[in-house]
């Protein structure tokens, strides 16, 4: 090779060599930056989550020596607040799905709000506290300083870059970190072996969380082979690998890449839930374009009749729930939720727990009175501007077809009202609220 030749080449390996580390070097920099945004979010939800338990804590210290109704609703109501606030903060942080999603923590998040309001109602309607009731609510404040000194002695070590970027490399891994949040809650959970088992007039009580799924609970099992093929198709991600056996109420597979993670139930091979990791925090979107991206992705696999209910978008993602259309009734609790990347319209969240537990063929009864006899139990003073026929779910596990009036107060507040067709009975009440985030029942 001639002298001036060799040059050349050296100088061109050299020029690609500098030009791939430029590259190498670029990326780090975004690995960087993309763990310390991580890190904050999850830090904030961290804190968050601590503070709403302390504060459930605080409540039921009131709540268990407090006198008088009136201030027994208020407290009650406030703890109701907090608990779905720290529900909120749970879901944002990277805690594995694995023996059933930590059940007994989200049980009692569930729980602990609609347990106190259920004890207020009997108290406003004229009964007392019964010891059982009062056993409960202290065994219900144990169980929130249980979790309170959980997580606050696991946030001192969630407060540097290099154990949260541990955190995210094990995202996916079957096996987290020793001592991270994950470890912290399933240790948790071993030992809330006091915690109370609580039925009551609510809709989160142990008699409706423990149903049976309908759409698995007699379905074929499937191999984990099948599952998988599931699990890529659906999520059209090649690079799934299986990381665990999911127990709980609906067992599964669980899936996962650097970006994905799904779970396909193992009897039925359904998929329960899909999570996708977004960048994105920007709403660039509509929301009827989100709803038109996610009933193509429901269509594309297989659900149809899926109706869009209720959305909102917090941290870039829609998060939109679709009830399925049987007919004319509209089934509340045939429920799936589709979040959308509202950046640019990706799907990263897929959940169908409420469609696998109730979906079933149903023969509907024929109403024995019209929507107009319907109408004449509603206040005289609300407006209606709407009316529709609904399924909802009861108290009792059951459920119960109704008439939905969506109406208007005096004062311009949007309440939906479910009169029973075969009764004539209000069922449920529920007020809209409207924010920039969406709408919300309440």
């Amino acid at each position: 090779m001639k002298k001036k030749t060799a040059i050349r080449l050296f100088s061109f390996m050299a020029a690609v060599i500098f030009a791939l580390g430029g590259v190498v070097i670029k990326q780090m920099s975004r690995s960087k930056k993309y763990e310390l945004k991580i890190e904050n979010e999850y830090s904030k939800s961290l804190s968050e989550l601590t503070s709403r338990v302390d504060n459930i804590g605080f409540l039921l210290d009131k709540i268990i020596y407090v006198t008088g109704s009136p201030k027994l609703s208020t407290l009650s109501a406030e703890l109701y607040s907090e608990a779905e606030l720290a529900k909120n903060a749970v879901m944002s942080l990277p805690v594995s799905y694995e023996n059933g999603g930590y059940d007994t923590v989200n049980r009692f998040l569930s729980q602990v709000g609609n347990y106190a309001l259920s004890v207020s109602k009997n108290v406003i309607t004229g009964e007392q506290i019964t010891d059982k009731q009062e056993q409960n609510l202290i065994l219900l404040d144990k169980t929130a300083k249980a979790i309170s000194q959980s997580l606050g002695d696991s946030q001192s070590s969630y407060n540097n870059l290099e154990h949260w970027a541990k955190i995210i490399e094990d995202k996916f891994e079957e096996n987290s970190e020793e001592g991270s949040l994950a470890d912290a809650l399933y240790e948790l959970e071993e030992n809330l072996t006091d915690y109370p088992t609580l039925i009551y007039d609510g809709p989160y009580s142990d008699h409706i969380l423990t149903k049976e799924p309908l759409m698995t609970s007699a379905a074929p099992v499937v191999d984990k082979n099948k599952a998988k093929q599931t699990a890529v198709a659906f999520s059209l991600d090649n690079a799934l690998e299986f990381k665990a056996n999911q127990g709980g109420k609906i067992e599964c597979y669980r899936f996962s890449s650097n970006t994905t993670e799904i779970a396909v139930t193992k009897n039925g091979g359904y998929v329960l839930y899909m999570r996708k990791i977004s960048n994105n925090r920007e709403n660039k979107i509509s929301y009827d374009t989100a709803v038109s991206k996610a009933k193509r992705f429901l269509n594309d696999r297989g659900y149809s009749n899926m109706t869009p209910t209720y959305y909102y978008t917090d941290e870039g993602v829609c998060t939109i729930n679709f009830a399925y259309l049987d007919g004319q009734t509209l089934c509340y609790t045939d429920l799936i939720k589709v979040g959308i990347d509202a950046s640019n319209g990706d799907v990263v969240m897929f959940e169908s727990g409420g469609y696998l537990s109730n979906h079933t063929p149903r023969a509907f009864e024929t109403p024995l009175y019209t929507s107009e006899e319907a109408t004449s139990v509603l206040n005289e003073k609300l407006t209606t501007v709407s009316t529709a026929i609904a399924l909802i779910p009861t108290s009792g596990a059951g459920e119960v077809r109704c008439y939905e009036f969506t109406c208007k107060t005096e004062s311009g507040t949007d309440i939906i009202i479910y009169v029973n067709t075969q009764t004539l009975i209000t069922e449920e009440i529920f007020v809209l609220v409207k924010t920039d985030g969406g709408t919300l029942v309440k």
